[in-house]
């Protein structure tokens, strides 16, 4: 489970954003699959270096 950082546009105003995705990753039929679980938004203050942390205690949390 890992933070992805996306980078995307306004449909109305063509402006570039970046949006913020909690994602797991599994192997299905031999294959990577990646599945987004949540959408964090575009206003995700927390910083980079803390984002492994988070997302591994969702993951314990989750696991439970």
């Amino acid at each position: 489970m890992y933070i992805r950082k996306t980078k995307t546009r306004s449909t109305s105003t063509g402006e570039a954003y970046y949006s913020y995705r909690l994602v797991t990753s599994a192997r299905i039929n031999g294959k990577v699959r990646q599945k987004t679980l949540l959408n964090l938004g575009s206003s995700f203050a927390l910083p980079e270096e803390l984002w492994p942390e988070l997302a591994c205690r969702i993951d314990q949390l989750v696991s439970r």
